[in-house]
C-alpha cells in the first residue's frame, strides 16, 4: 500500500474527554485543537503534521516542571488558549529507550495499569509485557510474575488434548493458526524466563501440532495445510484462501522458541527448515508478501512481517545473512509504522522488536522516528490506545485499547522493556558482535528517507545497487522517466549483464520501463537473454520488465520466451532452495499468457494471439506453465485455453487435464480461473474427461462455479419440476454433453429437459484394436498372447485390466492391472470352448475408462469343441 501519514493535517477534533484526565473539565468533545506548545510559549496554529506536532508538544511539556501543555482551541466559533497540566516524566535520552529514565517510567506506569485494569487479551499474549519487564529488584515484580504464572498454566491443555494435538492433521474450525502461534510464543518465552516445567508439555504439543500442519512450503493460512492424499503430513495449503504469512510466521517463531526450550521431536527441525527456506527466498529481494506471492518492492515493511523475520532468523545460526537483512529492513521501516493490511497493529508490535534485533543503535534510530506516535497513543493513566490512521481494524478511531483483543499496551511496552532483555523477542541472549554497524544503521535511516527526485542520474545509477530493494526500485523507476545519454545506457546494460553485480535487478527495471528511445534497440535483446540467467531473481525481473516493453520490441523474441518457459521449468520436488515457489517461472507465464488487467500488461501471446505462436515451442511452454506450482502462473492459461484448436488441445491435453484436476499447490486461490477454463475447453470439443473434471472443480471449490452449485441445489430442491438425475456424475456428464452456457440455474434445467439428443463424448484415450496372437488353439496348446493397441493423448500412465467375459474354464493372465498388462499371456486350464476376454484401459488419473473385447476358441485334441 501507499505510505500512510497525516502530514497534511493541521487540526485535531476532540472526540472524547476521559473523566479524571488532565483535560477533564477543560476540553469538551467537539473542540478543535489548532495548535499546541509544551515549552511555555503561547501556541500558534499548526504548520506541519498536526498529530506529530501535538505529540512533540506533549513530550516537551512532560520534560518540564510543571508539565504545562498549552492548546489553541476553536470552540463554537471562538478561538482561545487553554492550558492542561500533565505529569512530569522527563525527556527522552538520545539513546532511548536504552539508558532512558523516561522510558523506564512509562514502562512502570504501563505495567501498573495492566495489573489493576487490563486482561492479557487473546491467547494471554499480553502477558509478554509482564515477562519482558521482569526485574527482581522491583518490589512489584513478584506479583507480576505470579500473574504470569497463572496465565501460562491456564493455557496448559489436559493430557487427552495434548495427545490429540500431537497427532492432529488437517484443518480444524476457526482461525487456528493465530491461536497456536501466539500462544506458543508466549508459553515458550515464559518457560525460557522462569524454567516452569509445568508448561513444557503444552509447548511440546503446540510445537508438534504446528510442525505437522504446515504446508510443504513451510506456510500456513488462517487454518492448517492439508495432508497428502496418502495421509502423510505437510501437503499443500487446504481450502480456497491459501497462505497468510502474518498468521504462519508467529507459528514459525513459536517453533523456533520451542526448540530453544529443548523440544526435539522429529517434526521440529524439518518444519523449521521448510519455513526458513520459504522466508529466506525474500531476503535481499523485497518485503515478505501477504501469502505465497512475489516479493513486495515498495517500502521496507509489510505489517510487521520483516520484524518477525528478523527475530526468527536471529534464532538460526546458519541464517546470518538473512537475519542481517531483515533487521536492517525493520530498522528502515520506522516511517511506515501506520501501514498494514486490515490495520497496522502487527507493524506496531513486531517492527521495533525486529529493529532491536539489530542492536541498540538500530533500535534507538527506529524509536526516534516512532516515539511521537507512542506518546500520542499513551494515556494519562499509563494505558495505550490502539489507533490506526487508515481506520482499518476493530476499535480504530473508537478510543479502544485493542486490535482483535491484541492489546496496544503489549506493542508499546515491549518496546520500552527492550533494555531489560528478558525475552528472546526483546534481546535475550543478544550477541553485540552480530548487531548492525553504525554504517548499516545510517544506511537504513537513509533508505527510510530516500527521495529519488533529489538524486542525479549518476547517483541514481549507483542507487541501483543499494542494499534496500525499495531504494533500488525507486531509483530505477526514477531513471526510467529521465533522458539518458549513450554512456549511461551502456552502463545500465552492462550492470544488467554483470553476473556478480548487485545492480542487476534495478538495471532490468530501467530497461523495461525507460522512455529513453536509444534503449529500444538493445533492451529487449538484453532482457530476453536474461530469461535463462542462473540467478532466479534476475530471471524474475527480466521477465517482469519485458512485460512493459511494446509489442513491437517484444515480438522478435517470442521464440526465446517460449523456449525459456520450457527450459527453466523444474519439478516441484525437491524444493528449490533458490526459488521454492518457482516465482521466476511464474513471471515468464505472465509475460507470455496473462490475460487480465489487475496485475500489469497483457501477455504477448494472451487470448487469440496464441494462434500465431510456433507450435513446436508453444506446446512445451504450455505444459511447463501448467506444472508451475503457483496459482497466478497457472491462471494465465485461462486466457489461451478458449483459443486452442482441437489439434492444439490434443497436443497439450495432459496439461489441460492436470490444470483442471486440482488447484495449484501454492497460491491456490488464483488457480480457479484456469481450472474452469480447462474444463470448458474439454467441453468445447466433447471430450469425456470434462465430465468428472467438472465435478472435481465444482466440489473442490464452491467459489469456482456457483452456477453449477445452484443447479445441483435446484435438483435437490422441492420446487424442482424436472426429473432429477440422482447420479451427480451423470448430471455433470449432461452439462458437458449439452455444452450449456447460460446465466441461471433455471435455464440450465430447462436446457437439459429440452435436449433429448446430447452430443456423444470422446475420451482422450482410445483402444484401436485388441487381438490374440492365436485366436484359435488346439490342445495341448493352452496359451496365447493378447495384445492391445491404444493411445492416450493425455499421457495418463495407462493401466490395463483383463477379465474373462465368458468361457467354460478357468484362465490365468500373466500381467494384469498394470501398465505391462497392455500385452498379456492368457493361460487356459484345458477346458475347451469359446472364450471372450475384455480389457479395461484406465489410467492414473482415474477419470475415464475404455473397454474392448477379443475372442479365443480352444479346441480339444482332434479339433472339436
Amino acid at each position: 500500500g501507499t505510505r500512510a501519514d497525516s502530514s497534511e493535517s493541521r487540526q485535531i477534533q476532540v472526540q472524547i474527554v476521559s473523566a479524571g484526565s488532565p483535560a477533564a473539565g477543560i476540553l469538551s468533545a467537539g473542540d478543535v485543537i489548532l495548535g499546541a506548545d509544551g515549552t511555555g510559549a503561547n501556541p500558534v496554529a499548526f504548520s506541519s503534521d498536526a498529530r506529530k506536532s501535538l505529540a512533540n508538544a506533549i513530550n516537551d511539556a512532560e520534560a518540564n516542571t510543571p508539565a504545562t501543555l498549552k492548546l489553541l482551541i476553536w470552540r463554537a466559533g471562538t478561538t482561545s488558549t487553554m492550558t492542561l497540566t500533565l505529569r512530569t516524566m522527563g525527556a527522552y535520552s538520545a539513546t532511548a529507550p536504552y539508558n532512558c529514565p523516561k522510558s523506564a517510567k512509562i514502562l512502570e506506569e504501563g505495567l501498573q495499569y495492566i495489573m489493576t485494569s487490563e486482561t492479557a487479551g487473546s491467547y494471554s499474549f499480553g502477558t509478554l509485557s509482564l515477562l519482558a519487564a521482569n526485574n527482581p529488584a522491583d518490589p512489584n515484580n513478584a506479583a507480576r510474575m505470579a500473574r504470569a504464572q497463572t496465565e501460562a498454566r491456564a493455557l496448559v491443555p489436559d493430557a487427552a488434548t495434548q495427545a490429540q494435538l500431537m497427532t492432529q492433521l488437517g484443518s480444524v474450525p476457526g482461525k487456528v493458526t493465530w491461536d497456536r502461534g501466539h500462544m506458543l510464543v508466549f508459553l515458550a518465552e515464559y518457560f525460557l524466563l522462569t524454567g516452569d516445567t509445568v508448561v513444557l508439555p503444552a509447548i511440546r504439543a503446540y510445537a508438534v501440532n504446528i510442525a505437522r500442519n504446515q504446508s510443504l512450503f513451510g506456510t500456513m493460512g488462517h487454518g492448517f495445510a492439508e495432508p497428502w492424499p496418502d495421509g502423510s503430513p505437510n501437503g499443500p495449503m487446504g481450502g480456497y484462501y491459501g497462505a497468510v504469512n502474518n498468521a504462519s510466521m508467529p507459528c514459525f517463531l513459536g517453533v523456533l522458541l520451542a526448540k530453544q526450550c529443548g523440544i526435539t521431536d522429529p517434526e521440529i527441525d524439518p518444519a523449521i527448515a521448510a519455513s526458513s527456506r520459504f522466508l529466506a527466498y525474500y531476503a535481499h529481494k523485497g518485503v515478505i508478501p501477504y501469502g505465497e506471492h512475489e516479493p513486495g518492492f515498495s517500502g521496507h515493511e509489510s505489517n510487521g512481517k520483516m520484524g518477525l523475520a528478523a527475530l526468527a532468523f536471529k534464532l538460526q545460526p546458519n541464517r546470518t545473512s538473512e537475519a542481517r537483512y531483515y533487521t536492517q529492513m525493520a530498522t528502515a521501516a520506522a516511517s511506515e509504522r501506520e501501514i498494514g493490511h486490515n490495520g497496522a497493529y502487527f507493524n506496531y508490535l513486531w517492527s521495533p522488536l525486529g529493529a532491536a534485533a539489530g542492536g541498540e543503535e538500530a533500535a534507538a534510530a527506529h524509536f526516534a522516528t516512532i516515539r511521537w506516535m507512542l506518546d500520542l497513543n499513551r494515556k494519562w493513566d499509563g494505558s495505550f490506545d490502539y489507533d490506526c490512521l487508515n481506520a482499518e481494524g476493530p476499535n480504530s478511531g473508537a478510543n479502544g485499547a485493542s486490535y482483535h483483543s491484541f492489546r496496544m499496551s503489549t506493542a508499546a511496552l515491549l518496546v520500552y522493556a527492550l533494555p531489560l532483555r528478558q525475552l528472546h523477542i526483546t534481546g535475550r541472549g543478544a550477541n553485540s558482535a552480530e548487531w548492525l554497524t553504525s554504517a548499516e544503521v545510517a544506511a537504513a535511516v537513509a533508505a527510510d528517507n530516500y527521495d529519488p527526485t533529489t538524486r542525479s542520474v549518476s547517483q541514481l545509477v549507483s542507487d541501483l545497487g543499494n542494499w534496500s530493494p525499495d531504494v533500488q526500485h525507486a531509483a530505477a523507476n526514477r531513471l526510467a522517466t529521465l533522458p539518458l545519454d549513450t554512456t549511461t545506457v551502456s552502463q545500465i546494460i552492462a550492470l544488467a549483464n554483470d553476473a556478480n553485480g548487485t545492480s542487476r535487478v534495478g538495471a532490468c527495471i530501467v530497461l523495461g520501463k525507460s522512455t529513453e528511445t536509444s534503449l529500444a534497440s538493445s533492451r529487449a535483446a538484453t532482457l530476453a537473454s536474461l530469461l535463462t540467467d542462473p540467478q532466479a531473481g534476475v530471471r524474475f525481473m527480466a521477465a517482469e520488465s519485458m512485460r512493459y516493453l511494446s509489442i513491437t520490441d517484444k515480438s522478435p523474441h517470442i521464440d526465446t520466451m517460449l523456449a525459456a518457459a520450457a527450459s527453466t521449468a523444474t519439478p516441484l520436488l525437491p524444493l528449490d532452495e533458490q526459488d521454492p515457489l518457482h516465482l521466476a517461472h511464474g513471471r515468464l507465464a505472465m509475460l507470455l499468457f496473462y490475460g487480465g488487467t489487475a496485475y500489469g500488461p497483457l501477455g504477448v501471446l494472451s487470448g487469440s494471439n496464441v494462434a500465431s505462436a510456433p507450435k513446436n515451442l508453444l506446446y512445451p511452454a504450455i505444459k511447463a506453465v501448467a506444472r508451475t506450482p503457483i496459482g497466478q502462473a497457472r491462471s494465465t492459461l485461462a486466457s489461451i485455453f478458449p483459443h486452442l484448436t482441437e489439434a492444439d488441445l490434443l497436443a497439450v491435453s495432459d496439461a489441460v487435464v492436470d490444470v483442471a484436476r486440482e488447484r495449484s499447490p501454492a497460491d491456490r486461490m488464483f488457480s480457479t480461473g484456469a481450472r474452469t477454463s480447462a474444463v470448458e475447453a474439454l467441453q468445447r470439443f466433447d471430450i469425456a474427461e470434462g465430465a468428472p473434471l467438472s465435478l472435481a472443480v465444482m466440489t473442490d471449490d464452491s467459489r469456482t462455479n456457483s452456477l453449477m452449485l445452484d443447479v445441483l441445489e435446484l435438483y435437490a430442491g422441492s420446487s424442482n419440476t424436472v426429473t432429477p438425475i440422482p447420479d451427480v456424475d451423470a448430471f455433470c456428464l449432461d452439462l458437458i454433453r449439452r455444452k450449456i452456457n447460460t446465466t441461471s440455474a433455471q435455464e440450465v434445467l430447462a436446457a437439459i429437459a429440452a435436449d433429448t439428443n446430447p452430443a456423444p463424448l470422446t475420451p482422450l484415450k482410445s483402444i484401436q484394436s485388441v487381438i490374440a496372437d492365436n485366436p484359435t488353439l488346439t490342445l495341448p496348446n493352452n496359451w496365447t498372447t493378447l495384445r492391445t493397441t491404444s493411445t492416450d493423448h493425455a499421457n495418463g500412465a495407462s493401466i490395463y485390466t483383463w477379465r474373462k467375459v465368458h468361457g467354460a474354464g478357468n484362465v490365468f493372465f500373466s500381467q494384469n492391472g498394470t501398465a505391462a498388462g497392455k500385452n498379456t499371456v492368457v493361460l487356459f486350464d484345458g477346458t475347451p470352448g469359446q472364450y471372450l476376454f475384455e480389457v479395461k484401459m484406465s489410467d492414473s488419473r482415474g477419470l475415464t475408462e475404455l473397454t474392448s473385447t477379443v475372442a479365443v476358441t480352444l479346441y480339444q485334441t482332434g479339433g472339436t469343441l
